[in-house]
């Protein structure tokens, strides 16, 4: 055990000593992560959780159109309705059209609005083709949605407003009733009805239990960046153990009184602790500078160890199978592009077809980013993110296992 540490101890000062090595496992990540981090802000929001809508509207009715430009302007800590008045219709739809500064979506309120519902009141009728709502052909946002509720209330309101008002007549014409002449205020009925219907909801309270994950671009880009750039340190390690292959030293090193698993083993023990110092270092300037979300330090410190163990048997896994260091740069680099790309290191697993998802799991990316975005981004428990830590130290096993039997500790010579 003590001959394993001093090798190991061997290879990490090598390390530590080379410079350009130290400068590609922290400060290149350090650099791609601070500039992805703030290049993806925007699609992550900026941490508020109030909707922010930009209507333009043309209005020309004074009455229902009056009551839909109200309604449309909501500022509470959920939800910020802008309304933005046009005089015509061109001027709605280019604002909806717009490249820079565009309108969410645009309303158009024709002349005869009112008066359209009062018809629509009447028995067997409807309100069709009233107002004229307009977004991009791909618009499918939470924005059209409200919106659209919002109008639709109005006219189902007003609607309603006009019913009452009718069967207020219809009830005075009635043989045996008797109503004073211009007693029966229509306006004043269809007021009543709607102020009422739109205090209806002061009857719900609205409650909220928990708390809600606040997510910044950094907890998806520093986990995935992180486990990228330890994947590709697995070419050090495996140009060294090639090279020392190749040279002949394992042949000469086997002469002296050392087990050659203790020879390998303290290789894989310096690469191990790399792999787990990267991670852990960038974690932790992730946490304190880019104010990284991690509900459970256990959790995320079992999953940097698994995935470091894991990422060792990868390695120690493609040494075993390669035959040159000519060959090991570009087979690193493509194992690491491909379980990277689908793997979740790039954008979140989730998002991935869910094919796509299962196929990603021959890599230890996928497992590593699953459990990391379990818990972070979706505050999941020690025990729901227990099986990819799991997976993690089983995948790093079987990798162990394999390469155990097929690694050479000298080259392999042609024979005539």
């Amino acid at each position: 055990m003590k001959t394993l540490w001093y090798i190991a101890q061997k290879d990490l000062l090598q390390v530590v000593k080379d410079r350009n090595a130290l400068i590609l496992m922290l400060v290149v990540p350090l650099v791609l992560i601070t500039v992805v981090g703030f290049a993806l802000g925007n699609l992550f929001g900026d941490g508020s959780s109030q909707v922010k809508i930009k209507v333009a509207l043309s209005n020309h009715d004074a009455g229902i159109g009056r009551t839909i430009s109200r309604a449309l302007n909501v500022n509470t800590k959920d939800l910020l309705i802008t309304v933005s008045e046009y005089p015509d219709t061109a001027q709605v739809t280019a604002r909806v059209n717009a490249s820079n500064d565009a309108a969410d979506v645009g309303i158009v309120i024709p002349t005869g609005a009112s008066q359209a519902v009062l018809n629509a009141s009447q028995p067997a009728s409807a309100t069709k083709d009233l107002i004229q709502f307009y977004t991009l052909p791909n618009a499918t946002s939470v924005s059209v949605t409200i919106v659209r509720n919002i109008v639709n209330n109005v006219v189902q309101e007003q609607r309603i407003a006009n019913v009452s008002a009718l069967q207020v007549h219809q009830v005075c014409s009635q043989p045996g009733n008797v109503c004073a002449p211009k007693s029966i205020n229509d306006a004043a009925i269809s007021d009543a009805v709607v102020k009422a219907s739109q205090t209806s909801d002061q009857a719900i309270v609205s409650q909220t239990v928990g708390q809600a994950t606040k997510v910044s671009p950094f907890d998806q880009v520093v986990p995935g960046y992180a486990i990228f750039f330890s994947l590709f340190g697995l070419n050090a390690v495996a140009a060294t153990i090639l090279q020392e292959r190749e040279g002949g030293t394992f042949r000469r090193l086997l002469i002296a009184p050392i087990q050659k698993y203790a020879l390998l083993g303290g290789k894989l023990l310096a690469q191990f602790l790399l792999t787990l110092a990267q991670l852990t270092i960038l974690f932790v300037v992730g946490y304190f500078v880019f104010k990284m979300h991690i509900p459970s330090w256990p959790a995320v410190i079992l999953l940097l160890i698994a995935t470091s163990f894991a990422a060792t048997g990868l390695g120690i896994l493609l040494v075993s199978v390669v035959k040159s260091r000519r060959q090991i740069n570009p087979i690193v680099s493509l194992v690491t592009l491909i379980t990277s790309a689908i793997g979740g290191s790039w954008w979140p697993l989730f998002t991935e077809p869910t094919w796509m998802q299962q196929l990603a799991k021959v890599g230890i990316t996928a497992w590593a980013m699953e459990g990391l975005n379990g818990t972070m981004l979706f505050g999941k428990s020690f025990s729901a993110v227990l099986p990819d830590i799991l997976g993690l130290l089983v995948y790093g096993a079987i990798c162990f296992i394999i390469a155990l039997r097929l690694f050479s500790f000298q080259p392999k010579t042609a024979v005539a």
